[in-house]
């Protein structure tokens, strides 16, 4: 099954967006990062944050296309990223990949990146 993603910011530093779904999905589309706004060539942006509600006993993986080694493993509810020791996953190229497995019954993710290179426009705080 395909996951839904619903795009909340798109601004000249970073972007929220949600992600709604079910088990069993692999390498599903969570941001498209030449289509943000702004992007030149070879965008890069960070996961800076994540709010999740991951229903049954499953994991779900959040990382880059291009490294799947950047990644962030969900499970239960939470956060990740506002917590001393969990730094930005950056410097690396490419859209950013959702993957759930098959024990996951639903999920509802909101993660925030914040762009890092590539955009025109681009500042970073």
């Amino acid at each position: 099954m395909t996951i839904s993603t619903t795009t909340l910011v798109d601004d000249s530093f970073k972007t929220i967006t949600t992600a709604k779904g079910v088990g069993s999905e692999s390498d599903q589309t969570f941001i498209d990062v030449s289509e943000l706004l702004n992007a030149s060539s070879e965008p890069k942006v960070s996961i800076a944050n994540l709010y999740y509600e991951i229903l049954g006993t499953g994991n779900i993986d959040v990382f880059f296309e291009n490294d799947t080694t950047k990644k962030v493993t969900l499970s239960g509810r939470g956060n990740y990223g506002l917590k001393p020791g969990e730094s930005k996953i950056k410097e690396t190229v490419g859209d950013v990949l959702l993957t759930s497995d098959s024990n996951v019954s639903s999920y509802t993710i909101i993660l925030e990146t914040h762009k890092e290179e590539g955009f025109n426009g681009w500042y970073n705080n």
